[in-house]
């Protein structure tokens, strides 16, 4: 009789057990896989896959100041350059150089006008006194032509810093959509062309 009682206390305490575990396994959470690891953020695009206005050094300090800063020169013809009645300029370079703001992102009001004489356009590029030169030609390495943004008796062009290659690109990119816009054409109707003054675009 006692070895019965024994073996059946036994046997209550191994089924407890059993059902205790069962329980426990029920509530248990199983274990989550491992993480994925995380992928490096793709690299950044190089300078040279796509020409963006804010990665050209020169069109960010235009955009921070809102203005667009141009050289011409001070003996340049009435036609491509003069005052208006109102202290304005006029002409067919005022106009190229209101298109270009425009196509920045600027008013067209925001521009201005440096005349300034053959002997300074080099310096007032390469200072930063300017963002860029019409009407004038690149005579040292620092400086690359763009253009010719009209040619007349004799080819004109934008001139900027040859370090700012982004900006040169956009500007030839500006200058393509306003001849392909017609732009360009109403520029010289109003300015040249009335002056009878016989111009073509440079591309």
């Amino acid at each position: 009789m006692r070895m019965r009682a024994l073996a059946l206390v036994s046997l209550t305490a191994v089924l407890a057990g059993c059902g205790q575990d069962a329980e426990i396994t029920q509530n248990v959470v199983p274990p989550q896989p491992p993480a994925p690891a995380t992928s490096a953020a793709p690299p950044a695009p190089s300078a040279g896959t796509s020409v963006e206005l804010s990665t050209s050094p020169t069109l960010v300090q235009v955009q921070q100041r809102r203005r667009l800063l141009v050289g011409v020169r001070n003996d340049a013809p009435s036609a491509f350059l003069s005052r208006d009645p109102a202290g304005g300029y006029q002409g067919f370079d005022a106009e190229i150089a209101r298109d270009l703001a425009q196509r920045i992102g600027l008013p067209p009001g925001a521009v201005q006008f440096r005349r300034l004489p053959p002997t300074q356009l080099r310096d007032a590029v390469l200072s930063g006194d300017v963002d860029l030169l019409l009407g004038s030609t690149a005579e040292v390495p620092q400086l690359a032509e763009v253009g010719p943004y009209v040619v007349a008796d004799s080819a004109r062009n934008l001139v900027v810093k040859a370090d700012d290659q982004l900006l040169a690109e956009e500007l030839r990119r500006m200058l393509d959509a306003a001849v392909a816009d017609g732009s360009w054409q109403r520029a010289y109707d109003s300015t040249l062309g009335a002056a009878g003054i016989e111009a073509r675009p440079g591309s």
